[in-house]
C-alpha cells in the first residue's frame, strides 16, 4: 500500500536469462535491448533478489549464469521474477564453443566436454524451474532474437490485457522432440502422406496434404478432443499462475500430419480468444528422396 491508502503499482515484469555457454545469452540480451527491455550482464546470483524487488516501469532482464557456480547450485526459484532458459544439443554447443576466444566458465573441469558436462551440472536446478526453454540448435541469430523478445513480451488478449499464451509446433520424431515443449503429442497414427508419391515432395501447409490428412475422421477427432482438453488445462494452470504452455505435435518426418494438425488445433484455440503462437520446426527440412 502506498502512504495514501491506495494500492502499490505492479512493478514491471523482471526475466531472469540463463543458459549454457554457447547458447546464445548475448544475441538474446542484445535483441531484448533493441525491443526496448531493460537489460543487466553478469548479476551474481545472491543479488538477484534484491534486483527483482527493485520498482521499476519496463519489463526487465538480467542474465545469471554459471559464472557464480556457487549462488547458482543453490537456487532452487526465482521469486518475482520468469525464467527464460538457453539450451542447445551438446553437439552444437562444442562446435560453437570451439570457436571462442574466451575462456568456458567450467574450464577447470579439463577437456571442452566436461566443462559443457559440469556447466550442465551446475545450471541443472536453473533449468528445471525455468518458465520457458528455447532450444537454440537450429535457430539462426534473428530467429533467436524473435523467439525470446516474444517470449518475454508475449501476445496479448484480446482486450488487450496480458494472458496466458500457448505455443503449438510441429516437429519431426526423427530429428527429437523440442526440449522446450510441456505436452508432446504422438500424430503418427494417421496415415502417412509420404507414401503418396504425389504428395511426398509438398507440406501440411499444402492444400492438398491438408485434405489428406483432415479427410481422416481420426485427424478431426484428435484435433477436438486435444483441443478441449488443452483449453481446459491453460484456465486451470492460468488460474494456477502460470503463464505459458508449449504444445509440441509430431509426426515422423515434421513435414506432413504434424503441419496439418498443429495448425488446426493452433485456429480452434485462437477461436477460444486464446493466444496462441504456431511454429513448424522442421517443414523447412529438405525432401527426403
Amino acid at each position: 500500500m502506498t502512504d495514501s491508502g491506495q494500492p502499490s503499482p505492479r512493478s514491471a515484469p523482471v526475466w531472469v536469462v540463463s543458459g549454457m555457454s554457447g547458447a546464445g545469452k548475448a544475441t538474446a540480451l542484445a535483441a531484448l535491448a533493441r525491443a526496448g527491455v531493460d537489460t543487466v550482464d553478469n548479476l551474481p546470483a545472491p543479488l538477484l533478489d534484491a534486483f527483482v524487488g527493485l520498482p521499476r516501469e519496463r519489463v526487465a532482464a538480467v542474465v545469471v549464469d554459471s559464472r557464480h557456480a556457487d549462488g547458482l547450485r543453490a537456487l532452487d526459484r526465482a521469486p518475482g521474477a520468469s525464467v527464460l532458459f538457453l539450451d542447445a544439443r551438446d553437439e552444437v554447443l562444442l562446435r560453437r564453443l570451439s570457436e571462442a576466444t574466451h575462456p568456458h566458465p567450467a574450464a577447470g573441469a579439463g577437456s571442452l566436454p566436461a566443462a559443457v558436462a559440469a556447466e550442465r551440472e551446475v545450471l541443472g536446478s536453473l533449468r528445471s524451474i525455468a518458465d520457458v526453454v528455447i532450444d537454440t540448435s537450429d535457430l539462426s541469430p534473428e530467429d533467436l532474437g524473435r523467439r525470446v523478445v516474444e517470449a518475454v513480451e508475449p501476445p496479448s488478449s484480446p482486450d488487450g490485457s496480458a494472458a496466458m499464451v500457448c505455443t503449438v509446433s510441429s516437429f519431426g520424431f526423427k530429428y527429437g522432440p523440442p526440449v522446450e515443449a510441456d505436452w508432446v503429442v504422438d500424430a503418427r497414427f494417421l496415415r502417412n502422406p509420404f507414401w503418396e508419391p504425389e504428395l511426398r515432395p509438398l507440406t501440411g501447409l499444402d492444400r492438398a496434404v491438408h485434405d489428406f490428412v483432415w479427410d481422416q475422421p481420426a485427424a478431426r477427432e484428435f484435433v477436438e478432443r486435444l483441443s478441449a482438453l488443452l483449453t481446459w488445462t491453460l484456465e486451470r494452470a492460468a488460474d494456477a499462475g502460470r503463464s505459458r504452455l508449449h504444445l509440441a505435435v509430431g509426426c515422423t518426418g515434421g513435414r506432413h500430419r504434424s503441419v496439418v494438425l498443429a495448425s488446426a488445433i493452433a485456429a480452434r484455440l485462437g477461436e477460444e480468444g486464446i493466444p496462441v503462437v504456431l511454429r513448424h520446426r522442421d517443414v523447412e527440412r529438405p525432401d527426403p528422396r
